[in-house]
């Protein structure tokens, strides 16, 4: 009965439809994989928010809508940083997309790795990695978009339930 049930986890796992290496070693997401990254993404901040004691992230609907709005439209600028085309910051973002807390962080960045080899990166960097371990957040939204070329233009929203989003005045 071990061995029947091996070789069904061993089938479904033949079966992964997830992320993969091309042939000229490019990380490729396809639009079925979004669920599955978002959870990995999620499931690895929880993880290293834990490990310092900050309480979990739920994945939140609103936010993914504001990063994916914001990792789209950075891959039409060409250009990884905070403003958008229509002028927009993540202030803007986060209201339009109707979340009903405080922007906590917005966290960016172009990379041909994957997601948590860009994760590791934004956790080795000082200010980035504060603000994902940041005890204040309580809900994450996720987004990416990969163009032609295989780079990748990634998308952390962070935000904390309860308060409005008041603009900053470094925006």
């Amino acid at each position: 009965m071990k061995r029947r049930a091996f070789l069904v986890m061993l089938a479904l796992a033949a079966c992964d439809t997830g992320p993969s290496v091309n042939k000229s070693g490019v990380y490729v997401l396809r639009a079925g994989d979004k669920a599955e990254v978002q959870y990995r993404m999620l499931d690895s901040v929880n993880a290293l928010r834990a490990g310092k004691g900050a309480p979990p992230l739920r994945l939140n609907a609103q936010l993914t809508s504001a990063a994916e709005t914001h990792a789209n439209d950075m891959s039409r600028q060409g250009r990884a940083w905070s403003y958008g085309s229509d002028r927009s910051n993540p202030y803007n973002r986060v209201a339009r997309s109707g979340y009903n807390g405080a922007l906590v962080a917005e966290i960016y960045s172009q990379s041909y790795e994957t997601e948590l080899e860009t994760l590791a990166a934004w956790v080795d960097d000082g200010a980035w990695g504060d603000e994902i371990l940041d005890p204040a957040a309580t809900d994450m939204g996720f987004g990416w978009k990969q163009d032609n070329s295989g780079l990748i233009w990634w998308c952390i929203t962070l935000g904390s339930a309860g308060g409005g989003v008041a603009p900053s005045a470094g925006f």
